[in-house]
């Protein structure tokens, strides 16, 4: 991957002055059997800005135990956001999972401002990041996306605001992108979505009256891809009753 956007690499720099943190008494995972047993001997033994890929994707396969806070996830977390803005996998069941793990820890509500704060800075430069590529996201990969945040706990309202401030041909080009596969559209939910709200959030957007009425503008406009993104989002509309 190429070198990170200035807004991406001023995220992650603020990241790691809201996360300077020490390693914590331990991993808040599993011990003596998840982890590859040198990776555990050594991780809590690392500067976080010096964890090996590798290191952190062992960390992710480990279940976590009942014990884990905010301790646990904090003070490598910047690695984490480092590694996703270079375009590495965190975890190889998939990088919906980056930040599952928060909630657990009483994210949002019992974690400091700046470092939710922090978050979301990230997050919404990460999006600016996606939305900078020529033609910006793929398949699935929007809803991907808004699934890795929003199982973390972070407010997706940012993320929807900055997709609703593209003009309506470029917003069609993108949901046709993610949503439409052979000529065939769905639009579907990651198998990862669990928690709410962000779930419920996703959906509503992705079927909502106003994105309706914005592929309809640009469908009476001549866009024949606004079209059948309006087609969809109607007939999913009209299963759910909406």
């Amino acid at each position: 991957m190429g070198s990170r956007p200035d807004a991406l690499n001023a995220a992650i720099a603020q990241a790691w002055q809201a996360f300077d943190l020490p390693a914590p008494a331990e991993t808040g995972v599993c011990q003596g059997c998840c982890m590859d047993p040198g990776i555990e001997a050594d991780f809590l033994k690392r500067q976080a800005r010096d964890l090996p890929p590798a290191y952190v994707r062992d960390w992710y396969s480990a279940a976590h135990t009942d014990r884990i806070r905010h301790a646990h996830v904090a003070w490598f977390l910047p690695r984490v956001l480092e590694m996703l803005a270079d375009g590495q996998h965190v975890a190889a069941v998939g990088d919906e999972v980056a930040f599952a793990r928060l909630p657990l820890t009483g994210f949002p509500d019992r974690w400091p401002e700046r470092q939710v704060a922090a978050l979301n800075q990230f997050a919404l430069a990460f999006l600016e990041m996606k939305l900078a590529v020529s033609p910006p996201m793929g398949l699935g990969e929007l809803d991907r996306l808004l699934c890795m945040f929003g199982e973390g706990g972070l407010d997706l309202a940012p993320l929807l605001q900055r997709l609703e401030a593209l003009g309506n041909d470029d917003l069609a080009g993108l949901l046709h992108r993610c949503w439409f596969h052979l000529q065939s559209g769905r639009i579907g939910l990651n198998a990862f979505w669990s928690r709410e709200p962000g779930k419920t959030t996703a959906w509503a957007w992705y079927t909502s009256a106003s994105l309706l009425n914005r592929m309809e503008e640009a469908a009476l406009a001549g866009n024949e891809t606004a079209l059948e993104v309006y087609d969809l989002i109607a007939t999913v509309r009209a299963a759910d009753g909406l």
